[in-house]
């Protein structure tokens, strides 16, 4: 291969480096990916503010459960308390406590079922959540897959292109590739081009007849443009 030809090739290689290096460092997968994380986040906190709430129920089940057994201790023990029957006092006090200790009983149980039902509602909701977040990590997982798999295909492209670029630069004499890095970065990664007939492919500014004659007449397959001075190659001399 001809070092003009050669330029021509390290500056295809080049140009698709840079596409793939900016299509991986701005792949909209990962800012999806970034995008579906935070949501994520928002899911796990309102998981764990439904999971608060219905833990919060449960101790008040458990609270109202152990109230429920006390009051009937307690009934129970009235009962058991002797009374003097004819003392109109003391059998109106037990009464008063019983019918007290029975109301806390009646009590109880309204609030137990307010509860209950407040209960369930909070277990449905966690049980939907849950749902949603397990739907929700499946489709992250899955994305993430794929999105890996897209940066590992575009990574190994450039490991491959880098690797071709290293061992066609090799091949290049050391002014030749010296200009050329120059002229990449200068033109961001247009720094070769051909022409036809009398017009460069990249500038595109007509030649005079007098910059063609000096071109033909000096013989180098390699040249600058009279004009945007990228490096040209000349169309007798490419391979």
């Amino acid at each position: 291969m001809s070092a003009g030809a050669t330029l021509l090739k390290l500056q295809q290689i080049d140009l698709e480096l840079a596409r793939n290096k900016s299509e991986l460092a701005n792949m909209p997968e990962l800012k999806e990916l970034a995008s579906k994380r935070k949501t994520y986040v928002k899911l796990k906190a309102e998981m764990t503010k439904l999971y608060a709430q219905r833990k919060d129920l449960d101790i008040e089940l458990d609270d109202l459960n152990t109230t429920e057994i006390q009051t009937n201790n307690a009934i129970e023990a009235a009962k058991k308390r002797h009374v003097d029957g004819s003392d109109y006092r003391e059998v109106q006090d037990l009464e008063n406590e019983l019918a007290t200790l029975a109301k806390r009983l009646d009590k109880i149980e309204h609030t137990r079922k307010d509860v209950v039902i407040a209960h369930k509602e909070a277990l449905d909701r966690e049980t939907r959540a849950q749902a949603i977040i397990a739907k929700f990590e499946e489709g992250v997982k899955a994305d993430t897959k794929a999105a890996r798999a897209k940066a590992a295909d575009l990574q190994a492209q450039i490991e491959a292109a880098t690797k071709e670029r290293t061992a066609l630069a090799a091949t290049l004499p050391t002014d030749v590739l010296t200009d050329y890095e120059r002229l990449l970065k200068q033109f961001r990664g247009l720094a070769v081009e051909t022409i036809q007939g009398n017009i460069p492919t990249v500038c595109h500014t007509a030649l005079q007849a007098s910059s063609m004659s000096d071109l033909n007449h000096d013989g180098s397959e390699i040249a600058h443009c009279p004009y945007c001075h990228r490096l040209l190659v000349l169309p007798s001399k490419e391979a």
